[in-house]
């Protein structure tokens, strides 16, 4: 395999296991905590999100700083989004107008998820995202209007970016007005990322670092709004759910075979090399395999540490399911460098657990 081939599997699979994560917080905040709470985890992620980087997103994406205000934020929204991995449409009516639509299947909710996710819940995170463009660009006449929603049995997500001649009311910056036909894509005429700036290469780290991110940043806001015992209870709860879900997929995505101890550590290993995860595999005894963990992507913050074992919860529920007679265990070591190491071990007991 070379190395990026090596690279198309690693993102693959970093890609399904956090953003299956980013999805399953959203689907458990929503069944725990109710619709009104997963409206306000989208919206605080949205933002944060945003304010960080959409400015710079611009200059790295090659918009450049002299296009419509409209233009700008539909190649915003294009590009970041099918470098992230979602099917995309862009159609530029004139310099004031440009469509921009988000195409099945949801990248945030998989399957049959979709289904359960109430039409204002998507409205909402429209209100926190798109009609802030405008804002952040400096430019109170841009207007987003939300024309199809997926929630509504629509084909897919879409809305226009549309610059008036006079500044829009903050209550007006994001709009609902549903049509009946919209313009046809034609990809010949959609915008294209500059090879030399973006190589395959850049675009699949970067596909990796847009799942991360979105669970780094929406844990954050779990424990910001809730406190970390309810964001320990939520996330432990996802991790559960998504090792239930997906803990056969993610074996067989990433080649390994046999449930034995070291089988299972060295999926987990994989998924840690996918990852980009500073870690060593240890052979303790034909038993027992240890996993000496150094970095903790993909937070670049202090995570407490109820919530830290709470993301565990995928490595322990999915040891369970593939081999009911292991023990996968956790213990956290003192600091020797900017992150405390953990220690993880997965030993074969000899006799059913569970």
């Amino acid at each position: 395999m070379t190395p990026l081939e090596k690279l198309r599997a690693d993102t693959a699979l970093a890609g399904k296991y956090w953003g299956r994560t980013f999805g399953g917080l959203a689907a458990v905040t929503n069944r725990e905590r109710g619709e009104r709470a997963l409206a306000e985890l989208w919206a605080d992620t949205l933002r944060t999100h945003q304010d960080a980087n959409f400015l710079e997103g611009l200059r790295k994406l090659g918009i450049r700083d002299d296009e419509p205000a409209a233009v700008k934020a539909c190649k915003y929204h294009y590009f970041t989004n099918m470098i992230g991995g979602l099917k995309m449409e862009y159609i530029e009516e004139s310099p004031k107008k440009c469509w921009v639509r988000y195409l099945a299947p949801m990248w945030t909710y998989p399957g049959i998820a979709m289904l359960a996710v109430p039409s204002h819940v998507r409205r909402y995170n429209g209100r926190s995202w798109h009609a802030r463009n405008g804002l952040l660009l400096g430019n109170d006449r841009l207007q987003y209007v939300k024309t199809k929603t997926i929630t509504e049995g629509e084909p897919y997500d879409e809305g226009y970016f549309i610059e008036h001649d006079k500044p829009v009311p903050p209550d007006e910056a994001f709009i609902d007005k549903a049509v009946n036909r919209s313009p046809e894509f034609d990809p010949a005429k959609a915008p294209k990322l500059d090879p030399e700036l973006w190589p395959e290469e850049r675009l699949l780290k970067a596909r990796a670092n847009y799942s991360a991110g979105y669970v780094s940043r929406s844990i954050r806001v779990l424990v910001d709004r809730f406190g970390v015992d309810v964001a320990a209870y939520l996330v432990g709860h996802t991790m559960r759910g998504i090792a239930i879900q997906y803990i056969h997929e993610l074996k067989a995505d990433a080649g390994i075979e046999g449930n034995d101890v070291h089988s299972v550590a060295a999926l987990y290993a994989r998924i840690l090399t996918a990852c980009r995860q500073d870690f060593e595999l240890e052979k303790v005894s034909p038993t027992r395999a240890r996993i000496v963990l150094h970095s903790y992507k993909p937070f670049d913050w202090e995570v407490p540490e109820r919530v830290r074992d709470a993301y565990f919860e995928f490595h322990r529920m999915g040891g369970r399911i593939l081999n009911g007679r292991l023990k996968i265990s956790r213990s956290v070591m003192p600091a020797l460098g900017p992150v405390e190491q953990e220690i993880w071990e997965v030993e074969d007991m000899g006799q059913w657990l569970w």
